[in-house]
């Protein structure tokens, strides 16, 4: 009886997490595209990760003299090419490449 409690709590859990992760994700993307700003960025690494062979390139751009990164996943990338990012002026950590933040001007 304790075990299948115990399974239970963990699957509610889990799904509680799952659905927090989610949400939050969203709300950072709706947040970017009402408060957020563009500017171009550089791939500085383009990299094979996992068994998949995903590539990721990882991407910095500059704010006011600060430097701030990110990362992009897609096969075609190449060391130094450019994307469009979107960051959010009150803290650039928070930013995404601009093909996730769909219907951005």
């Amino acid at each position: 009886m304790v075990v299948k409690i115990k399974k239970y709590w963990l699957w509610i859990s889990l799904v509680g997490l799952i659905i927090f992760l989610i949400i939050r994700n969203n709300s950072n993307i709706n947040d970017l595209k009402v408060n957020g700003k563009q500017t171009k960025a550089f791939f500085y690494e383009v990299k094979s990760i996992g068994s998949k062979g995903t590539i990721r390139g990882f991407y910095r751009f500059e704010v006011e003299g600060s430097f701030y990164n990110g990362f992009y996943d897609n096969d075609n990338l190449k060391k130094y090419d450019s994307i469009d990012v979107i960051y959010l002026p009150n803290d650039p950590n928070k930013n995404q490449a601009k093909p996730f933040v769909d219907n951005y001007n």
